[in-house]
């Protein structure tokens, strides 16, 4: 009986033993796996939240300067760094360049101001006026495409 009693507990302590050690096998790939599905929810969430929208293009001859109006109508906070991120595309329909961002306004480069709010973010309702330095030829109809730092993006054709 007492032999009966011994096997039972080294089954027994065996088989925690090997419970212990598959859970200690299987268990860290698993949490490991899940950071990359976290990574994409937050991505996702971002680009869901960003909506840009272009409301008004207007051309200044005198100083060959293109200013271009986008609102932000989604629910999430732009920073800064993330608007110099962002990508502009621009020129005569059917013959457009992307156009870097220089903080310096130099020739074929497009700048930013934040026309409201109070901070360096671009939030909900808030308007970012973008100046292209490029001269344009009267009478020719123009392409506009704004690309946030995330993909999301707005465009629009109009005529000088």
């Amino acid at each position: 009986m007492s032999g009966e009693t011994i096997s039972a507990a080294i089954i027994t302590i065996a088989s925690v033993i090997c419970a212990t050690a598959f859970v200690a096998a299987v268990f860290p790939p698993i949490l490991g796996s899940s950071t990359p599905v976290i990574s994409s929810t937050d991505a996702l969430s971002d680009r869901i939240k960003t909506e840009v929208k272009i409301i008004h293009e207007e051309y200044n001859s005198g100083d060959s300067e293109v200013y271009i109006w986008v609102k932000s109508v989604g629910t999430n906070r732009i920073f800064e760094s993330q608007i110099m991120n962002s990508d502009l595309f621009f020129g005569e329909n059917g013959n457009f360049l992307r156009v870097p961002y220089n903080a310096t306004g130099a020739s074929n480069t497009w700048t930013y101001t934040l026309e409201t709010g109070d901070d360096s973010t671009w939030d909900i309702g808030e308007t970012l006026r973008i100046t292209v330095h490029v001269p344009l030829s009267s009478g020719s109809e123009y392409f506009v495409k704004f690309i946030s730092y995330n993909g999301i993006s707005t465009d629009d054709y109009f005529t000088v």
